[in-house]
């Protein structure tokens, strides 16, 4: 059979390098290409591909948030992501909200095109790792998958400047709101989190992939 395949990554670079080494393999067939994460969930939605290669790091709206989102939305084909950031948490996280494998963006094409037979068949990659369904519930654990935190769509748009280093002032002016409701919603994030501190949220939220750092960094000024 011909597997469809979905190829998510904000880099038209390396979309192409996957695409290259997709099309020297027989049996697959790119069907569509997306740059940032609101994109690829629609995608997903209306072409279901046997197979989603995803970034993590997207504009709009990051990898992770997009996997847990297909989930709900019962897709059911397979999930590989491929990432530059190598976060045993955040592999293991990708894993309990529904990812079928999560390997290195410097995997050499032979080893990615493995990697890709290890998922469609049912199998899980976790870096050079490849388990089955009852050995990767034992290297997570034997809970449930961790509970998403449920935060909003603004909570989250807030927590993406904290993480950032923005002052509430900054956060404020930036999306047209009072320093009070900012206030506000810092304490509906801290206690979904459990946490007890703003510090602390930047660096689950980095940790976790709910925000995407920038390539180049933001002057303080802007950030005060």
């Amino acid at each position: 059979m011909s597997y469809r395949v979905l190829i998510v990554d904000d880099h038209p670079l390396f979309r192409k390098g996957v695409r290259d080494t997709l099309a020297l393999e027989p049996g697959f067939q790119v069907v569509g290409e997306a740059a940032d994460g609101q994109a690829a969930l629609e995608m997903i939605m209306r072409l279901a591909p046997h197979l989603v290669l995803m970034d993590v790091h997207l504009p709009v709206r990051n990898g992770l948030d997009v996997i847990r989102q297909a989930r709900a939305h019962r897709f059911e084909g397979a999930i590989l992501v491929l990432t530059a950031y190598d976060s045993e948490e955040q592999m293991r996280y990708a894993v309990r909200i529904g990812a079928n494998g999560y390997c290195s963006k410097d995997t050499p094409p032979e080893q990615l095109l493995q990697n890709i037979r290890h998922v469609l068949s049912g199998r899980y990659v976790l870096g050079s790792r490849v388990l089955t369904a009852p050995e990767v519930r034992q290297i997570i654990g034997e809970a449930e998958a961790e509970e998403d935190p449920s935060l909003s769509p603004r909570e989250r748009e807030i927590l993406q400047y904290v993480a950032l280093g923005y002052s509430n002032k900054a956060i404020a002016e930036r999306l047209g709101i009072s320093q009070q409701t900012v206030k506000n919603h810092m304490t509906a994030i801290l206690r979904k989190l459990d946490l007890s501190d703003r510090t602390q949220a930047a660096i689950l939220a980095v940790r976790r992939g709910w925000v995407r750092l920038p390539e180049e960094p933001i002057s303080p000024e802007e950030k005060s």
